[in-house]
């Protein structure tokens, strides 16, 4: 009979989501991890196999957790309502002092030193994403709410574009006055 685990796994995911966002993969050692999350590097590996089980883990995780409320408000009002309110939270937080960047992003930009599976997750959640955004101006073109002229795939690809140049200003203290400059025409882009 296997041994009972003496350990919160979302609490681990939580320590090591934290370790991760804040150092980079390449910078966060398992020595860092064991000492983070209070697990030895037996139960580590036991559970989540090696460093690039535990960071696709943390990925999964940030995902459920801290994105979930930007998928969650394009799925409830999938219309141009939903993407003003998604591009305001993405603007809020990135205007915050302690914003720290979004652990997808900060990893996208390094992907080539993440394992293959992490990559993709990271890729899936920003197609997953800028497919919620297309849906979201579809309905909005239906309803009649954006213009009829304009081109729901290209406008989630700009707004998506736009979002990750927001999650990069807002790790950058110069440019972070600029981010409500930036949604306020990626409001004007939708409105024209």
């Amino acid at each position: 009979m296997g041994r009972n685990r003496k350990y919160d796994r979302q609490a681990v995911l939580e320590k090591a989501m934290g370790l991760f966002w804040q150092n980079g993969y390449l910078a966060t050692s398992i020595a860092d991890m064991a000492r983070t999350t209070g697990l030895n590097t037996a139960s580590m590996y036991k559970e989540f196999g090696d460093k690039n089980g535990l960071f696709e883990g943390a990925l999964e995780h940030y995902r459920s957790h801290v994105m979930a409320r930007r998928f969650q408000i394009l799925t409830e009002e999938p219309n141009l309502r939903g993407v003003e309110a998604f591009l305001e939270n993405v603007a809020g937080g990135a205007a915050k002092a302690e914003y720290k960047g979004c652990l997808m992003m900060n990893h996208l930009a390094q992907k080539h030193t993440i394992s293959a599976a992490a990559a993709e997750k990271i890729e899936d959640f920003c197609t997953a994403m800028e497919r919620l955004l297309e849906s979201a101006l579809r309905n909005a073109q239906a309803a009649g709410d954006l213009s009829s002229d304009k081109d729901p795939a290209g406008l989630a690809s700009y707004i998506m574009c736009c979002v990750h140049g927001m999650v990069l200003y807002g790790r950058h203290p110069n440019k972070k006055g600029d981010i409500w400059r930036i949604y306020a025409m990626i409001l004007q882009a939708l409105h024209a």
